[in-house]
């Protein structure tokens, strides 16, 4: 059995390659079963996931490295129940030092397991870094993303769709100068995701592999720069124009945070009617807050919002408020909150690490 740990940063393109691999990988009749995380417990991921028909578990409150024993305990449901050719576990996207506190503890208590780990990153993010066009603000963020690319077994350089040749050529030449020996592929993960797994399959395992030289501090500084919302509510339209009310709110809360200048990690949309449901992202690589919501006469949908955004909590969670209050009074309609949390990341407390 293989365990393909699936990291990168927030926006990366993770969820999407992961779908596609097990709908690709269920066509040729395998067995394969997901384990999501974050650091909150309402996923929009988990909830994607799931429409897709494939099995999934959930790892929340936490990343995979500190919410250790929970992951082995899905780990082992899965193995049990299941039995499947392939698990993908995609890890927080501020998560790293996945050697160290994952690879390493597993390998001893899970030897029959094959590991890999996966690094995303966004094509165009990387091209903006490198160019200095755009990034985050602060260094200990940066710091977080550098190590990510640092820990790859297989780096794909994903959404190679949205640069141009030269600048694809000029990201990988920097990024095979700065990460020797890795496996590295290019991928757009809406077309085509064969390579990578292949290259899952076909990779072999380090026999030692390398910790990373990490400082927790820098780390835990660089998530806690980050506000985290997940917002569950119901929209119920009378006229049945549920669908516009939410492209509506989907479009203002993007627009908004542009005008605030927030950079964005990801921002996330689950939207569920009576038949139909669909999932809408935006990244810091985002230009533009327009949506389609292809839906007539939606007289109540459910919106599940994961927002992960450098900013105070305070000011995001009011962000949002005021988003739902225009929508209210915008339209006839009632907007219910069902459940809701925001918050920053606690330090990041591993409950193994093997240098």
């Amino acid at each position: 059995m293989i365990l393909a740990l699936t990291g990168g940063f927030l926006g990366s393109g993770k969820t999407t390659a992961i779908v596609n691999a097990c709908q690709r990988l269920i066509s040729q009749h395998k067995k394969v079963a997901v384990i999501t995380n974050d650091q909150g417990d309402e996923q929009v991921d988990s909830a994607f996931v799931r429409a897709m028909g494939v099995m999934v578990e959930e790892v929340g409150n936490g990343c995979f490295c500190c919410q250790y024993n929970e992951l082995k305990s899905h780990l082992q449901y899965l193995q049990d129940t299941e039995h499947p050719d392939v698990i993908f576990a995609e890890s927080v996207g501020s998560c790293t030092d996945l050697i160290a506190t994952l690879v390493k503890p597993l390998s001893k208590r899970k030897p029959e397991m094959k590991m890999v780990v996966s690094v995303f990153a966004d094509a165009g993010f990387l091209s903006a870094v490198m160019e200095g066009r755009t990034f985050f603000a602060d260094e200990a963020i940066r710091y977080i993303y550098k190590k990510q690319l640092e820990e790859a077994d297989v780096l794909v350089i994903n959404k190679t769709d949205t640069i141009t040749p030269l600048q694809l050529k000029h990201v990988d030449t920097v990024i095979k100068l700065e990460n020797p020996g890795k496996a590295i592929i290019h991928q757009n993960s809406l077309e085509d995701v064969s390579t990578w797994l292949t290259t899952i399959d076909q990779f072999s395992e380090v026999v030692s592999r390398h910790s990373l030289d990490i400082d927790y501090d820098i780390y835990g500084e660089g998530e806690s720069k980050l506000a985290w919302l997940d917002k569950s509510i119901v929209i119920r339209a009378p006229h049945g124009n549920g669908a516009f009310i939410a492209r509506g709110l989907i479009r203002s809360l993007f627009d908004l945070m542009q005008s605030y200048h927030y950079h964005i990690g990801h921002l996330k949309f689950f939207l569920e009617g009576e038949d139909w449901q669909q999932k809408i992202s935006f990244t810091a690589m985002s230009t533009s807050g327009e949506v389609s919501i292809k839906q007539e006469n939606v007289f109540q949908l459910k919106l599940l919002i994961n927002a992960r955004v450098q900013t105070e909590p305070e000011y995001l969670k009011k962000l949002v408020d005021e988003v739902i209050e225009r929508a209210k009074k915008a339209s006839v309609c009632i907007i219910t909150i069902e459940r809701e949390s925001v918050f920053k990341p606690g330090y990041p407390v591993p409950v193994h690490r093997e240098g």
